[in-house]
This record gives structure tokens, sequence and C-alpha cells, in this order.
């Protein structure tokens, strides 16, 4: 009888490894994931989801004076049904809301990405008494449901040399 159980606790260690990888893989996988594009001066960054909060202290988006800048929000759904959330995106300075950009409701199958784009006109939000001489920061506020991402955009000057007499 002992011959026959010979290896039954090889078997049961082997199935512990094994489930406990598969729920690493899909704990680490499964849920819903978001990602900004910002413009970054002439390009385009992403910031993922793992990297929101560390992006938002160390680093700004940027934009030239009188440019649009265009953003792009990708959520991407890792789950086995259906996500829904209303996502608002506004622009602020200080405490002070200057404009309401997107608010749309979005639905995303499983496994699969949505996308929204919006562009922000900076002249529409240069601040009047301000040289376009000096830089001026905003912060952008992505609100999901109930998760809210922020990102400082900074608008550097456009200085243009003088011609030459």
């Amino acid at each position: 009888m002992a011959v026959k159980h010979k290896n039954i606790f090889l078997y049961l260690t082997l199935a512990c490894f094994v489930g406990l990888i598969a729920i690493f893989i899909v704990d680490g996988y499964l849920g819903v994931y978001d990602a900004l594009y910002v413009p970054m001066g002439e390009r385009e960054q992403k910031i993922e989801a793992d990297q929101w909060q560390q992006w938002s202290q160390w680093e700004m988006a940027e934009v030239a004076w009188g440019e649009k800048a265009f953003f792009r929000y990708e959520v991407d759904n890792r789950q086995f049904s259906t996500y829904s959330a209303n996502i608002a995106v506004s622009v602020w300075h200080g405490q002070e809301k200057v404009r309401d950009l997107i608010s749309q409701e979005i639905s995303i199958a499983a496994f699969d990405k949505g996308q929204l784009e919006w562009v922000i006109d900076t002249t529409e939000l240069l601040p009047s008494g301000i040289p376009q001489e000096q830089g001026y920061e905003f912060t952008v506020i992505i609100q999901r449901g109930e998760i809210e991402r922020k990102i400082i955009v900074y608008m550097y000057p456009l200085v243009y040399p003088s011609p030459p007499r």
C-alpha cells in the first residue's frame, strides 16, 4: 500500500507550487488599468498605472504658449465582465476650476480597451496680465469613477530670436 502513494507528496507539492504561480500571474494581470499619453514638447510620453504618483511629483507635461496640447487616455479592462465608469476631465489653476473638458460614460467589454482623446487650446487658457515670456502651470484632473489622476502641465514661452540687422 505504501508503494501506491509513494509520490503523492511530490504531486501535492507540485500542485501547490503551480497554484501559487497561477495566483501571482492572475493577480498581477487582472483588473482595470489606465494610461495617459501627455505632450512633452515635441513628443508624447505614456504614463502607466504604476507611474502616476511618481510622475506627477517629479515631472510635468509641456506645451508651448499658443499651441494645442493633445491628450489620450486609455483604459484597459482586464476583467471577465464589462467595465463601466464616467470619466470627467477638467483644467484647474491653483484651487480654481478653469474649464470642464469632458464628461463621458464609457463601457468597455471584457479584456478590451477604451480610449478618450481631448485637446487643450492654450490660447483659451492664457490668463490676462501674464506676459507670454513667462511660463504658466495648470493642472489637468481626470476622474474615473472614484479614481482621480492629476497631471501638471507647464506652458513654456515661445521665444523667437530677433531678426538680424
